[in-house]
């Protein structure tokens, strides 16, 4: 079973080497804002956009740039995270496999400023990107055709905005525009007076803010908390939803199924929409629901888009916050 609130927005490395690199990242120990750079799939041989991106940023005032990591590497750029003071602005920029990666860096330490997520691979994992994330850019190309997939994959979490551009995965890394737009995200936390570039065709669409972020958490507990009042929520039996039969769910002895009284509540004290979802077979059904069709009627027996990008998170047993498309089928 499943609650849910969501906003409508319809090297074998010598060892010699390996010391090497493990000097220099320790003479990074305090820094004002230190930027932390993901490689992809294949290093430095197809990331070229992201080491030359370390000599750009290394430009701004008040701001440190390790050496780029590979995507694989991700731990030791949390180890290197943590040993900055409180104080130290985060920014962690990833592409390829490295955006994906991002994630996990963002999800081991306390806090991160900025994570800037270029082309994330549909064939890598990732994770939500949390509340410790204050800001949170995805450069991605909608049409999978044009990258075989390894740009489109849209990452997910709180305050996250997005970038659609139309460039092939392995030359997004090294487009002009998007090293202009990533210079002037890192020179906002590290020093706003020096001077932006100008950037042509790379705006963020909107994001998902604090607020909206709230408003998901506070019917996410009403919803709980009213639950649990009426009792331990169970399967029990089957009820036909719009000619269909699925499971009926229960709380104690109320069904929810067909049963509009909690999710009206919710939406009645905290705004938004509401809907109880229920396992069946593949897929995930509207029970209960104050979503409604084109045509003004409540969405009851459709299902959650199997190809969206909530499916993968409640597969692996996670929250989903973030944009989502919330009527499908």
């Amino acid at each position: 079973m499943l609650y849910c609130q969501a906003i409508k927005m319809h090297k074998v490395i010598p060892f010699t080497f390996t010391l090497c690199v493990c000097l220099i990242l320790a003479t990074f120990a305090y820094a004002e804002t230190l930027v932390i750079l993901l490689e992809g799939l294949g290093g430095r041989v197809t990331s070229s956009g992201i080491v030359s991106l370390q000599e750009e940023l290394s430009a701004i005032p008040n701001t440190i740039v390790a050496l780029p990591l590979a995507q694989h590497n991700w731990r030791d750029a949390v180890k290197l995270i943590k040993q900055q003071k409180p104080e130290t602005k985060i920014v962690v920029i990833g592409y390829s496999l490295g955006a994906n990666n991002s994630t996990y860096v963002a999800q081991n330490v306390k806090h991160v400023n900025e994570l800037i997520a270029v082309q994330a691979s549909v064939w890598g994992q990732a994770t939500a990107v949390g509340e410790n994330v204050d800001k949170a850019i995805e450069i991605y190309n909608p049409k999978f055709w044009r990258t075989a997939g390894l740009g489109a994959k849209r990452l997910v979490g709180i305050h996250f905005s997005y970038v659609a551009n139309s460039d092939s995965h392995f030359y997004a890394d090294d487009d002009p525009e998007v090293h202009k737009f990533v210079f002037n995200e890192v020179k906002k936390s590290a020093d706003p007076t020096a001077p932006a570039k100008s950037v042509f065709g790379v705006q963020p669409e909107g994001v998902v803010g604090a607020q909206d972020m709230q408003k998901v958490k506070a019917a996410m507990t009403l919803l709980k908390s009213v639950s649990e009042i009426l009792g331990p929520a169970k399967i029990e039996g089957t009820d036909t939803i719009e000619g269909n039969a699925v499971p009926a769910v229960f709380f104690g002895a109320t069904k929810m199924n067909n049963n509009f009284s909690l999710v009206d509540e919710i939406v009645k004290q905290v705004g938004g929409t509401a809907t109880i979802f229920v396992k069946s077979g593949a897929d995930y059904v509207r029970v209960a629901t104050n979503v409604k069709r084109d045509d003004g009627s409540r969405a009851l027996g459709t299902i959650l888009d199997p190809k969206g990008n909530v499916i993968e998170f409640i597969n692996r047993n996670e929250a989903f916050y973030g944009e989502t498309m919330i009527l499908w089928g």
